[in-house]
């Protein structure tokens, strides 16, 4: 595992050990949908809220996600990451909680999901889906938080990085599959990665892009291959979310 992420793996099990014990609020918000949302008759977008990211450090100052969520939702986003890291992402559960009340379409909980207790935090939280990661979860841990999620009647988005792991994301159950772009040990692009896997899963998968998309050539490409398209610093660094999200998607 990558230094960097073996790191933030050794934080989030800290933080968990904090956590035990705290009463969590009561949910104020119903489940939205996740399939009908992602799967239409174009490629949806997963529209992220993200303050920053180790690598590339703050990429919005002024960050406001109620703000950033509402214009996805008015541009026609099919749902909405939160990253919720605080350490190393600079967001939090606040950030979470206040998005999903604030819009009505599903809004998926982005964070380094190792333990239980952090599911019951989406939930609690707001959350109509969790990421799940293969490469820091054995396939027992997966499949036993894939089942916990969905006990909860939340969607999981499992996230891989090669077709080795999605081999283990059908294993546990998976429905909705990511395909990262972003090598997490190396951080490098590969760039065909979607085009190779995504052909190859069951038309009953929902296929999410994920990583390295900015412009409507990527939209281009990936027609007919993914579902969904989950795009973050793209537009965090846009000085007009709402223009440049109808860039992605139409070229203009």
């Amino acid at each position: 595992m990558n230094p960097v992420l073996h790191k933030i793996v050794e934080t989030k099990h800290e933080e968990i050990l904090q956590a035990k014990g705290r009463s969590l609020p009561a949910r104020k918000v119903p489940i939205r949908p996740w399939e009908s949302n992602l799967k239409t008759s174009s490629i949806s977008v997963i529209a992220e809220c993200k303050k920053g990211s180790p690598s590339s450090g703050v990429l919005r100052p002024n960050y406001d996600p109620v703000e950033i969520a509402s214009i996805y939702e008015s541009s026609g986003a099919g749902a909405i990451s939160v990253l919720t890291d605080s350490k190393y992402f600079f967001g939090s559960l606040t950030d979470l909680a206040s998005v999903a009340e604030s819009v009505s379409i599903p809004v998926i909980r982005k964070d380094f999901i190792i333990d239980p207790l952090q599911i019951e935090e989406a939930y609690s939280y707001g959350a109509s889906a969790i990421l799940l990661i293969v490469r820091i979860l054995t396939p027992k841990e997966l499949s036993s938080l894939h089942s916990f999620a969905k006990n909860l009647g939340l969607a999981v988005l499992v996230e891989t990085h090669n077709k080795e792991e999605v081999k283990i994301a059908l294993g546990s159950g998976a429905t909705t599959i990511g395909i990262n772009t972003r090598d997490l040990d190396t951080f490098q692009i590969h760039k065909n990665l979607i085009e190779e896997i995504a052909q190859e899963l069951d038309d009953s998968i929902i296929r999410v892009a994920e990583s390295g998309i900015s412009s409507f050539n990527d939209w281009q490409k990936y027609k007919g291959i993914v579902d969904s398209m989950l795009v973050g610093t793209y537009f965090m660094k846009s000085k007009d979310i709402a223009k440049d999200f109808r860039s992605l998607l139409s070229g203009i």
